[in-house]
């Protein structure tokens, strides 16, 4: 979720301002529904492929998918010169290497649902971190929602009443880690927000893709490609082609034609998808502190992101 999380500047307006929308919230309906299905996706695939193959395997495809696209566009020309390699770099690291280490190894220890409540809180976090990173003005309200997620945000990992998680406060806190490290990802996407967002997400893929190596080797799960069952494939075809590829293509498209404050909107239903997929399709339970804790993590989300139209 690249270009939705970044912020990427996109044309906001053009002479007719009903062209194209019906077709853009198709689009947009569908990438949000192709993030939110990953979390139950991962769980799964992560039941056939060990976490950091299956990280390495799920960006090898979406690499073989964004760089020809990107070539055919015109490559590194497509990037800033002198071109930021610094920056690409620790964005490959934060925002592929280190998250999906993160993500996938939370969905290994506990639930989908949980994962997903904990990462709904990820527009609260950011913008703490925007606080203190790009020296960004908080006001009252907007400090309200952020601490009313945080606090939700808290309640969720340290719940450990969960019985269907192998190890739920460790994953809970790997899924929080992983917020930590997309919100990373974010504020160094602001460096180069006005680059080309295919370019951009096709090199940080690649470069991520090369770095998931040392994980899936120090792994040693000794897993042939072969022995991979069709469930196995079908999911890192699945993360890779369509969570990791197709979806930032439509997301991009979509903002077009569509505001990017109501795009925002729209995708914080990703996770509220995640956890209703989790429940219904694997079968996990939401207990009374997950469902308060995610109360308020969206109370929250919706508070401090409707303070940023203030005028304040």
């Amino acid at each position: 979720m690249y270009l939705a999380r970044a912020g990427i500047a996109l044309p906001a307006s053009f002479p007719d301002p009903m062209r194209g929308r019906p077709l853009a919230y198709v689009l947009l309906l569908i990438a949000i529904l192709i993030w939110g299905f990953a979390y139950v996706v991962t769980k799964s695939g992560l039941d056939a492929v060990p976490p950091m193959m299956f990280a390495l395997l799920r960006y090898a495809v979406a690499s073989l998918l964004l760089v020809p696209l990107a070539l055919a566009r015109g490559g590194l020309k497509r990037l800033p010169h002198p071109i930021p390699w610094r920056t690409l770099f620790l964005m490959a690291i934060t925002g592929v290497a280190l998250y999906y280490v993160l993500f996938n190894l939370a969905l290994a220890y506990t639930s989908a649902s949980r994962t997903a409540l904990i990462q709904s809180a990820f527009p609260a976090i950011v913008a703490v971190m925007a606080v203190f990173w790009l020296r960004e003005r908080v006001t009252r309200q907007r400090f309200t929602g952020i601490g009313l997620a945080i606090v939700g945000v808290v309640l969720i990992v340290a719940a450990q009443d969960d019985a269907s998680a192998r190890n739920p406060l460790l994953g809970n806190a790997l899924a929080f880690a992983s917020v930590l490290s997309w919100g990373t990802y974010t504020i160094l996407a602001k460096r180069i927000s006005d680059a080309d967002p295919i370019a951009v997400t096709a090199v940080i893929s690649l470069i991520g893709t090369v770095m998931l190596v040392p994980a899936a080797l120090i792994e040693n799960a000794d897993v042939a490609l072969s022995s991979i069952p069709r469930d196995g494939w079908l999911a890192i075809v699945y993360l890779g082609g369509l969570a990791s590829a197709a979806s930032y293509l439509l997301y991009s498209r979509a903002l077009r034609d569509i505001d990017a404050s109501l795009v925002g909107a729209f995708i914080n239903l990703s996770p509220v998808i995640g956890v209703v997929s989790g429940v219904l399709i694997l079968g996990e339970a939401l207990t009374t502190s997950a469902i308060v804790g995610g109360v308020m993590v969206l109370a929250g989300v919706w508070l401090s992101s409707r303070t940023g139209r203030d005028r304040s």
